[in-house]
């Protein structure tokens, strides 16, 4: 009789449960979207997302955006959406059973901003193409001459070296290629530049252009020469 008795008294809590799940579903279908938060990663000190991107791109998802019901929510397409603009890396979206939408986005990181005399463009870290913005720009390392999607990879590894370097970052402020797989690096001072050649052994060359630099370049009252060739090995050739 006690077992019975038991049995019967978790049934009916499964019923109960039951109960609760169907009505808190119907409850959830019922309710609609009370507020929408974007948080976006502005770490790197770039915005080219605002808050009002986000909602103008979630708003083209869902026709009776924002006042839409919580079932109607469809969370792979409005991450879809994000992700289809140029400036956004990733975008998570996840909904609350408050009926807060949230929406985490990560931000593309341009290192260099290329002219080739046609047309400009980003280079991001990771080595892709994205266009320039009509509503923000950001400061990167200038780039220009007849770059090609050959050298995306290449130039974003050199911007990289650059920029983790406390010397060569406030000394190089541009990248000019020539010709076909030669580069030159331009200071900022503008009275010389160097002639980096192609993109191999990138981490030697600038090694032996910072001690260069230390030793004599920093120590001079004046620098006649107009041209630092630095594509020898263990030595740098000066042209005036």
């Amino acid at each position: 009789m006690k077992r019975k008795w038991v049995l019967l008294k978790i049934l009916m809590f499964l019923i109960f449960l039951g109960f609760l799940l169907i009505f808190s579903q119907k409850q959830f279908e019922k309710r609609e979207i009370k507020n929408i938060i974007a948080k976006i990663d502005y770490a790197d000190g770039n915005y080219f997302i605002t808050e009002k991107v986000v909602k103008e791109i979630l708003g083209e998802t869902h026709r009776d955006f924002p006042k839409m019901a919580m079932k109607s929510v469809e969370i792979n397409r409005m991450e879809e959406n994000l992700k289809k603009n140029p400036f956004i890396k990733n975008a998570e979206v996840f909904l609350e059973n408050n009926g807060f939408l949230h929406t985490n986005i990560q931000q593309e990181r341009p290192i260099a901003r290329v002219n080739t005399g046609k047309e400009q463009f980003y280079i991001t870290q990771e080595g892709k193409r994205i266009p320039l913005s009509q509503h923000y720009s950001t400061q990167v390392m200038l780039v220009d001459g007849p770059v090609d999607s050959a050298d995306f990879a290449l130039i974003s590894e050199l911007v990289q070296k650059i920029n983790e370097d406390n010397l060569l970052k406030n000394l190089i402020v541009g990248t000019h290629k020539n010709s076909r797989n030669s580069f030159i690096l331009l200071p900022a001072d503008g009275g010389y530049v160097l002639d980096l050649g192609n993109l191999e052994n990138v981490d030697r060359k600038l090694d032996n252009f910072k001690v260069f630099y230390r030793e004599f370049l920093a120590v001079s009252d004046s620098i006649p020469y107009k041209r630092f060739n630095l594509n020898f090995i263990n030595q740098i050739v000066a042209q005036k």
